[in-house]
């Protein structure tokens, strides 16, 4: 990796002339200092000017210590030496010019641009890949402290590796299947659903109104998970919050998928002044007019603080952040079903499936890799249990790339002694669709172990220092229902027999004339 940069200190006053020897002195021990303790490479400091308030210098390596590390370093010492023997302060440091040439592991498909840098230009040298990035010299000093130039290179290669991985077909392979079915209808189950008034859409995109005859099915299909699932396993049911402000999406990397694929948020705003006489204004517009001054209550709020829950895990650890388990306490094993999520689903709505307001469980569990890996196997062959023989669903399961690698090209191994070391995703089979071979199946459900991820990414620990690994599952009461009636229809005659013992009965359709 070569690096250049142009730099300046400044200064709180001029250096006098005899100083001229003493930085001479002092950047020649530096680099011989930095060299010694690299050994390979190349580090050089040239171009050393003391020009009124400003001390001027190039740095340039190969290989070696990168020139803002260094500068970090020599700004605290030389501030001593100066301080100590001129009286002359380091008010902060300046770039130029820095350029930054690295090898990257694959020519990207087409060029793109990063925020704090110039430019990046891409090259390719005796069938090896190069990047040369162009820092903007605007790039803040606490940037540069906490390791943002560091990520900029580690972005320009994910980048460049993400457009093939884009390009190519995300892992996808069937590990168990539930056989074939006996099917009761091959109409789409959204309009069935709604022919019968027991869903009817909102105002407001993929939003929909749950009717008492299907609340009765969500509420049968969680009393069954409770049954199968929570009760012999040992969970415990809490109650997670549901805004989500931005410093736990950036601890659980979320924020760096933020509309890429992987996560698409509802944002949350604030009032600027939550007070009647600062909203006066729009109250008086909206009792005339009987409209909503959008615009002008857009200039009334924040920006955005965070956003509505994606998923109820992430502010799970919220709970845990900064704590160390008692061994005791391990595993925990806990489920949250106490509101929906929220989900901005790009493109136009299409059914019942696909919704912006979902009414999701999560199964959450945290311990060593060894209880974790045996309680999301355990989850796995619970849910096999109530797709396959409660629910009588035609279904399957998929090693699929986890969401967490989604916004990268490597891929995730799967552990063979469980078969769960990644993302198993539950997908049924839609008669409407198409056949079984052609036809898109439909994820209801997904059981994940993620390993560190989020007790390194919120600094949970265990007594006795024990490695923390968690894994969560997750799944819509909108998609488990989508899926049965697409594949056993409305006709109850044709639900199985232990699907049908947790419905008391179903409340009268209301009509409308």
């Amino acid at each position: 990796m070569k690096h250049y940069l142009a730099a300046a200190f400044n200064l709180s006053g001029p250096l006098p002339d005899e100083s001229s020897e003493d930085l001479t002195e002092f950047f020649n021990q530096f680099v011989e200092k930095t060299q010694e303790s690299k050994k390979e490479g190349e580090f050089a400091i040239t171009n050393i000017n003391a020009d009124g308030n400003q001390l001027s210098f190039v740095i340039a390596s190969v290989n070696s210590v990168p020139p803002h590390v260094a500068l970090l370093r020599i700004r605290k010492q030389l501030a001593e030496a100066i301080g100590k023997k001129y009286r002359v302060g380091l008010r902060g440091f300046e770039f130029r010019k820095y350029t930054i040439e690295t090898e990257i592991e694959q020519e990207p498909l087409k060029e793109f641009t990063l925020p704090l840098t110039k430019k990046i230009e891409f090259s390719k040298k005796e069938d090896k890949f190069y990047a040369k990035i162009e820092i903007d010299p605007e790039i803040p000093e606490d940037f540069v402290e906490k390791g943002t130039i560091e990520r900029i290179v580690r972005r320009v290669n994910d980048k460049a590796a993400k457009q093939h991985y884009g390009a190519k077909k995300e892992h996808h392979e069937i590990v168990w299947s539930s056989g074939e079915k006996e099917l009761f209808t091959d109409q789409n189950p959204t309009t069935l659903m709604q022919e019968a008034n027991w869903i009817q859409r909102t105002n407001y995109r993929n939003q929909w109104i749950l009717s008492p005859t299907i609340t009765t099915l969500a509420e049968a299909m969680k009393q069954i998970m409770v049954d199968y699932i929570y009760k012999p396993l040992g969970y415990d049911q809490m109650m997670i919050p549901k805004l989500v402000d931005w410093s736990i999406w950036l601890r659980s990397e979320h924020a760096e998928g933020i509309y890429q694929g992987g996560f698409e948020p509802y944002f949350v705003v604030q009032p600027k002044e939550p007070t009647p006489e600062y909203f006066e204004e729009i109250a008086d517009y909206i009792t005339i007019t009987k409209t909503i001054p959008t615009e002008k209550l857009a200039e009334k709020v924040t920006a955005p603080i965070g956003g509505l829950s994606y998923a109820q895990c992430p502010p799970f650890w919220a709970w845990l952040q900064g704590k160390t388990l008692a061994k005791s306490s391990l595993p925990i094993k806990i489920y949250d079903w106490s509101g929906p999520t929220y989900r901005y689903e790009a493109g136009s709505a299409y059914g019942f499936e696909r919704v912006d307001e979902l009414h999701r469980i999560e199964t959450l569990f945290i311990g060593s890799p060894k209880q974790a890996k045996k309680a999301g196997t355990a989850v796995r062959d619970k849910m096999r249990i109530i797709f396959n023989e409660v629910l009588d669903l035609e279904v399957r399961e998929a090693q699929v790339m986890p969401w967490w690698l989604q916004q990268s090209a490597s891929e995730q191994k799967m552990d063979k002694e469980t078969d769960l070391v990644g993302t198993i995703d539950y997908e049924a089979y839609m008669p409407y669709r198409g056949t079984r071979e052609e036809s898109e199946w439909l994820e209801i459900q997904n059981v994940s172990i993620i390993g560190t991820k989020y007790p390194k990414g919120f600094s949970v620990k265990a007594e006795g220092n024990v490695e923390l690994w968690s894994g969560c599952c997750g799944g819509s009461f909108e998609r488990f229902l989508t899926a049965f009636i697409s594949q056993k229809g409305l006709d109850q005659k044709n639900w199985p027999e232990p699907f049908l013992k947790y419905i008391d009965k179903l409340p009268e359709t209301i009509k409308f004339h």
